[in-house]
């Protein structure tokens, strides 16, 4: 793939990103009185542990990047805890999708490579910021997914959406607080 076309696929953000992966979340919230599955199909459980899976492993690896290279000291703190946090959730995904039956993939999704493949080459200044943008987006995106989760799929996947979602909100403040940090 070109870079001009990674880039692009990079850029589209999340619900390019969700509709590529076929999860099928809402594009938007439901409105006040309207069904939660107005504008989505529904998600299958493995799809979306596989989804969560390829998410988590993306940010634990553009952590662990960033956290060993030559970045600024809040994305140097944001990066190391983000590797700690993401080896115990991906650890937690594995014992779902054991406990299910189902066994995930042992690298990430083609789009989520992609990202980290375009991560790689990076230092100093532009690497603190795209690894800060990465985070937001990627955060966003796995919050709209486990807020889907959280709505319709069965127990033992509505249980782990209570789970992350308190987990995953205050990382995604703290990853905006660091790309703000790093801005032009």
């Amino acid at each position: 793939m070109c870079p001009t076309m990674r880039r692009a696929l990079l850029l589209s953000g999340g619900p390019a990103v969700m509709a590529l992966l076929g999860l099928g979340f809402p594009a938007r919230p439901a409105a006040q009185g309207e069904p939660s599955s107005a504008g989505a199909s529904p998600v299958d459980p493995g799809r979306f542990l596989g989804f969560a899976h390829s998410s988590a492993m993306l940010q634990e690896r553009a952590s662990v990047l960033a956290a060993a290279k030559d970045t600024r000291p809040e994305v140097q703190e944001f990066a190391g805890e983000m590797a700690r946090f993401r080896e115990k959730q991906l650890e937690r995904l594995r014992a779902v999708a054991q406990e299910r039956g189902l066994n995930l993939p042992g690298e990430e999704a083609f789009e989520h490579r992609v990202v980290l493949e375009n991560l790689e080459p990076l230092d100093h200044l532009a690497l603190n910021r795209r690894y800060a943008e990465i985070q937001v987006q990627a955060l966003e995106q796995e919050i709209r997914g486990y807020e889907a989760a959280a709505q319709g799929m069965a127990d033992d996947m509505r249980r782990l959406a209570a789970e992350m979602l308190p987990q995953l909100r205050p990382r995604l403040d703290a990853a905006r607080r660091m790309r703000d940090a790093v801005r032009p």
